[in-house]
């Protein structure tokens, strides 16, 4: 059975966060970026609209005063240099800021973040039949009925400021030129900068509504979350079953030492430690074989059968159990009760073999 969109009831992992990081999947609102934007070229042009002024006065200044009002090669050329001067010192800083504030207003959603695979074609969407699907997705309404309030309030704010000064519009008539259009100048600069204001206030719910938008989009079911545990951390099922068989090859690695063991000191039916010795070689004696239950009886088996000598002794056999491991050497403390039964083991020994 598929999973949906309702089965995603489990946060999204650190590490679905950072492959989608990876992708280029941030939450982010263009809305607003563009009203930024909006706002600080429209400031912009409100601050610099008087020295732009200026600036075209000196202009046709400088183009009257050197062409002497001839039209040749010359005097084209100046025009071009001129007007691309005046140009570039409008047009220049004005760009250079609206870059710096676009760039600037994405690092303050997400962060500085180089994504290399952002940049890589994406050939799925250029499939006509998913295009169609995201078309009529839920996402897409969404949009729309968000582009549709947009258009919507600005335009009503719009209408509002525009309704509030049209006795003022309509005496312009009487008006001369400049005085008209210095008024509508700043009729236009206020209402570019309400409605950018606007925008900026409902860019800012829109980042919201895009920041949850996106800890939806990343959450997982509760297969994904342990399909990936299992990536990470490896399958448990396969890794119990590797602990089975390594401890299965060290008891039987175990189990062959215990005909090459001297002695086996037993409790004598809940533990069983084989004990090894060879004079010359070794410090001490080693513990080569231990167990319990089962595995003691299966020592104590192996022993009988290989003619190794069962000791019992259950003081001796539990201390050597639960303080040494397989093939560590016996404790200090317990050198004098080992040998004492190594002792007997040789003795024994020696008499079989006359």
């Amino acid at each position: 059975m598929p999973e949906t969109d309702s089965d995603k009831t489990e946060q999204a992992t650190p590490r679905r966060r950072q492959k989608a990081i990876e992708e280029g999947n941030v939450p982010k609102s263009r809305e607003l970026s563009t009203a930024l934007i909006l706002i600080v070229s429209t400031l912009f042009m409100y601050f610099y609209t008087p020295v732009m002024i200026e600036d075209f006065k000196n202009l046709f200044t400088e183009i009257l005063q050197y062409s002497n009002f001839k039209i040749n090669k010359e005097s084209t050329i100046l025009l071009l240099i001129l007007s691309l001067k005046f140009s570039g010192k409008i047009v220049l800083p004005l760009f250079a800021i609206l870059i710096f504030v676009g760039i600037l207003s994405n690092i303050a959603q997400f962060g500085f973040i180089i994504t290399p695979k952002a940049l890589e074609p994406k050939f799925d969407r250029l499939d006509p039949i998913k295009g169609l699907k995201n078309l009529f997705s839920k996402r897409s309404l969404v949009e729309l009925v968000k582009s549709i309030f947009k258009i919507f309030v600005v335009g009503f704010v719009a209408y509002l400021i525009v309704k509030g000064k049209i006795y003022n519009i309509v005496s312009l008539a009487n008006s001369d030129p400049v005085t008209s259009v210095v008024f509508l100048g700043k009729i236009v600069f206020e209402l570019a900068f309400k409605i950018a204001l606007l925008m900026l206030v409902l860019a800012i719910l829109d980042f919201f509504y895009q920041k949850w938008q996106y800890e939806e989009d990343l959450k997982m079911t509760k297969q994904e979350v342990k399909e990936e545990f299992k990536q990470m951390e490896g399958d448990p099922l396969i890794k119990r079953r590797i602990r089975s068989m390594q401890m299965e090859m060290a008891r039987r690695r175990m189990m062959e030492e215990v005909p090459k063991a001297d002695v086996v000191i037993t409790n004598p039916t809940h533990y069983a430690v084989a004990i090894k010795y060879e004079a010359g070689k070794d410090r001490a004696p080693k513990v080569v074989a231990k167990g319990q239950r089962l595995i003691a009886l299966r020592i104590k088996e192996i022993a009988q059968k290989s003619g190794v000598l069962i000791h019992e002794d259950p003081p001796i056999a539990r201390s050597l159990f639960k303080s040494v491991e397989i093939g560590e050497e016996i404790p200090e403390s317990l050198y004098k009760a080992i040998a004492e039964i190594l002792a007997i083991v040789y003795k024994i020994k020696n008499k079989r073999v006359i």
